[in-house]
């Protein structure tokens, strides 16, 4: 029963999985809901379910065992057990999504620790490392004629000497000595201690604290040609299907930084955090610094959270990449947007929150206004359009 091409389970499954234990689902109709067999399923919970101590245990004098005998069967755990609250045994057990996820990653990150080799094939490794060193032969050359002897790749040979697991020096090595190591940008480390806490699974986590606050999505929309050219960025409020659209110069940081700069200087605090209580991107660097979304530029009060998906996961703000199809329409993909205006821009932007949605019944337009009112409307230059001259044509840009 397992989707194709998705073999592990992810958060989104894990939370589900809590969910209906604690509705009380059978095994069956978790897994039909889920999409996954039922023996995936029960070993989900059986292996990844928390072990608790009950203090009630502690409490009389005439001591219960220490395990119940429903545990080994399912749900395997305590959560809609009707003796829960006057249990007397020892331990219970509980399945939390969060808990289960961070253990199913360990698990899989130890599980690619370490040599995949026996003490023997390593010996005569570095023994065939050191006798071609010694001729002054490269580590690709020793790796590629001894292929009976070394069970590594060029790149793992490299690794295992710089992790000293060798007997081999970089003095050995000639063009080890004389290069430099290559530079990193320096933005990639800045993106990784950035996104601490901002993860999709925080993200999610953030979700089941806080379950009415509405969500902002925010991407960025480029022609295909090369060379640096204007890009879009593009805001949509998820809640209401509504869409902001500012032209950049260039898809930098920088850029989307001043947008939202200029964003917090005309709104106010109080209107601002109201559009942007809660943002979902993706991780392009021109998102590298969320804290300039984040925090007000005068005082450095918080006034939003910023979460990043994960790689390659664009269906995660589906509903912003959905909402990019209404531009396409308007400006076909391989069209270079140099010659766009942001007043250009703005009237697209209306046409298109004027367009009649049927999943909410009316125009986000409409929502907006109900929303945020009319004054933040005319600040941000969103117009509503006559239901009979909504255009979603390139004409509208002439």
């Amino acid at each position: 029963m397992n989707i194709k091409g998705s073999k592990h389970l992810t958060l989104s499954d894990r939370i589900q999985i809590e969910a209906l234990l604690v509705q009380g689902k059978s095994l069956k109709d978790i897994s039909y809901v889920v999409c996954k067999d039922e023996r995936t399923i029960s070993k989900e919970i059986f292996k990844r379910r928390n072990k608790i101590e009950n203090r009630r245990y502690f409490l009389y004098d005439f001591k219960a065992d220490e395990y119940c005998n429903k545990y080994k069967r399912f749900p395997f755990t305590c959560m809609t057990c009707k003796d829960k609250k006057y249990c007397r045994f020892r331990y219970k057990y509980e399945y939390d999504a969060k808990l289960a996820q961070e253990n199913y990653e360990i698990t899989l990150r130890d599980s690619r620790i370490g040599l995949d080799c026996s003490l023997e094939d390593m010996a005569l490794f570095d023994k065939t490392l050191c006798d071609g060193t010694k001729r002054g032969q490269s580590i690709n050359h020793i790796v590629k004629t001894n292929p009976d002897k070394i069970k590594y790749s060029v790149s793992s040979a490299y690794r295992l000497i710089n992790e000293h697991k060798t007997n081999v020096s970089f003095f050995d090595l000639k063009l080890k000595v004389k290069l430099k190591p290559r530079k990193k940008y320096k933005y990639t480390l800045d993106k990784l201690e950035i996104r601490k806490n901002r993860t999709y699974a925080d993200f999610i986590a953030f979700l089941s604290k806080h379950p009415n606050i509405p969500v902002t999505e925010i991407d960025t929309v480029e022609s295909v040609a090369e060379g640096e050219h204007k890009c879009l960025l593009t805001i949509h409020f998820t809640l209401i299907h509504a869409m902001l659209i500012f032209i950049l110069k260039k898809k930098t940081s920088e850029n989307v930084n001043n947008i939202f700069i200029y964003l917090q200087k005309i709104l106010g605090s109080n209107a601002y955090k109201k559009l942007f209580p809660v943002v979902l991107t993706d991780r392009g660097t021109e998102f590298c610094n969320p804290l300039i979304i984040e925090t007000n530029q005068s005082n450095g009060r918080k006034l939003s959270h910023v979460f990043f998906c994960n790689s390659y996961a664009s269906y995660q703000k589906g509903a912003i990449e959905e909402n990019h199809t209404f531009i396409r329409q308007v400006i076909p993909k391989g069209i270079i947007f140099d010659d766009l205006t942001q007043d250009k821009i703005d009237t697209l932007v209306s046409h298109i929150n004027s367009y009649y949605r049927d999943s909410i019944e009316t125009t986000p337009y409409h929502l907006m206004r109900n929303y945020f009112g009319k004054e933040i409307l005319d600040k941000l230059k969103v117009r509503e359009i006559p239901p009979d001259q909504v255009t979603l044509k390139p004409i509208i840009l002439k």
